[in-house]
Parts: C-alpha cells; structure tokens; sequence
C-alpha cells in the first residue's frame, strides 16, 4: 500500500480541517492509501518534520493557510527527495491556490489529489531558504502575519484590511522605504523603494494588481516588481492608478522577469516569505528553482 504524509495547522481557517479530518482521510484511505497525520504543534514544525522523514512517503500532502504551504515547500527543498505534493488550501486568503486553480472546498481538495495529476511549479530559494510563491519587502507586506490568527478566524479577510490601514500612515511609509539597490541578469537600478515582490504568483493577498503582467508558476522566471518611494503628489497619483487600475505607464515602477537576482538595502528590510516572517536583512541573493515542486493541481 502507498504511503502519505498528511500534516496539517489545527488552527488555521476556524479549525475548519480538524472539523472535515475524517472525511480528508476517507478519500486519502479510499484512494490507496496507508495515511500518517502530523498536526503542527508551533511554527516552523512541518518544515522540520518533512524535510526529515519525506523520503518515506510516496505523497505529502499539507493542509491550512498560505504559511502551511511554505511549510510543505520548504521541507520538501530541503529534503533533497523529488516526492510529489498536494495541498488543501483552509486559510484566509490562499493566494497560491488561487493561482493553481486548487479547489477551496477541502473534500473536493482531497479527491483531486487522488486524481494524481502533477505540476512541476517553480519554487524561490532565498539567502540559502525557500519560499514557495513570495518574497517580498515594504509596504503592508508584514499584514498577514501581524494579523493574529484571532482576529483572522473571527474577521476573515477583513482582518488583513483592518492591519493593512496602518499601512498608509506617514510613519509606516518612511519605516518601510529607503534606498535599494537591484541586480538582475539584465540590468540594474538603485533608488528609493516602497515596496518589493519577488516570487510566482497570480495575486498577493488576493489582489491581482501587485502582480507583473504575465506572471507564470512553470516560466522558470522569477517575476519582480519594484514600486518606487513618491517624492510628489503627482508620484502617488500615480502608485493610487497603479494599484487601483495595475496602470504601469510610469516609471515609479519597475517589473521585470529573471531566474536570479540580487537586492541590496541600505537599512535592514523585513522580509515576508508566503506571508510568513522571513526575517531583517540587508541584502537578499534571490533565485528560480525551475520545476521544483512536483504539485497535484485539477486536471484540463
């Protein structure tokens, strides 16, 4: 009998997967499989425990919000084993299910994992770790994860509205710009950024706009956007049509596709990696590993 690795986030979505637990694991039982179930206990838990025991399995499947699904991604690069995935998207926003088309309803997650029809999907890897669809610096990046689980359970994505309207404080925005330095296989620029997205993803807490045009998960590109610091009203006219309309006839934005490329900052930058912390650094070395997550997504 094949073997599966199921961890999931007994706090993510309201507790919504400990709820269907027993109807997940009767698709996964029904479909062939022998099933190990690994609720995370803290933070970083999944990372360890997969890139520990994943050469064991034959599938690994991981449940909760977009952090799980670092989670999965993470341990999965680090274990150095090609073990093919499935996820169950249970979180507030779920932007990398979004973009894989993954069913919201769990049970119909399930069974479409049974389906056993993969996508090789690029991962990032980042200062030596990995991130699964975002890497990203500045303004209102750290939303989804100072928003507490509380206040995401009861609020749902109007939580992240609420955290996010501090966002537009004049001493958040001074915080979370500053001079940046970007290195790529085709050129460079250094100027005063706002805001940094580097990953491979169609939306961004389930907004489109902050996505460059043609964003691919299977390109073997990285898709990078800058938006630069306004020094002007005329610069936020600008940022405002940008985001309400993704006008990017400006040059306070920078959009480019690269398999690697280099960022450096004057002052530290907190990083967000799939919306979880990813820590302060000052410079980031950023790169494509083309086709490293072999993903179960719904069949054509």
């Amino acid at each position: 009998m094949k073997k599966m690795l199921f961890t999931y986030n007994p706090n993510s979505g309201k507790g919504a997967v400990k709820a269907a637990l027993s109807d997940i694991l009767s698709v996964f039982t029904r479909g062939g499989y022998d099933v190990m179930v690994h609720p995370t206990s803290c933070s970083g838990d999944a990372i360890e425990f997969i890139s520990r025991r994943a050469g064991e399995f034959d599938l690994i499947v991981s449940s909760g919000g977009d952090g799980m699904l670092h989670e999965l991604s993470y341990g999965l690069a680090a274990s150095k084993v090609n073990v093919p995935c499935g996820y169950i998207p249970s979180g507030t926003v779920n932007d990398f299910a979004s973009s894989l088309n993954i069913p919201k309803d769990m049970i119909k997650a399930a069974e479409m994992i049974m389906q056993e029809n993969y996508l090789p999907v690029d991962l990032g890897r980042f200062n030596g770790g990995y991130f699964a669809y975002i890497s990203a610096f500045g303004w209102f990046t750290d939303v989804s994860y100072v928003t507490s689980q509380k206040s995401k359970n009861v609020l749902g994505s109007f939580a992240y509205f609420l955290t996010g309207l501090k966002s537009f404080e004049p001493k958040y925005l001074k915080e979370n710009s500053g001079r940046v330095k970007i290195t790529w296989e085709d050129g460079e620029i250094e100027d005063d950024f706002i805001y940094c997205m580097v990953g491979n993803t169609h939306s961004v807490g389930g907004m489109k706009n902050l996505v460059p045009d043609g964003a691919s998960l299977t390109d073997g590109k990285l898709d990078c956007l800058f938006v630069k610091a306004p020094k002007s009203l005329s610069d936020l006219d600008a940022i405002n049509r940008f985001m309400v309309n993704h006008d990017c006839d400006t040059d306070m934005v920078v959009s480019f596709k690269s398999a690697k490329l280099s960022v450096s900052c004057e002052k530290p930058f907190r990083w967000t990696l799939d919306g979880e912390n990813g820590g302060e650094y000052t410079t980031a070395e950023i790169e494509v590993l083309p086709g490293a997550l072999n993903i179960a997504v719904p069949e054509r």
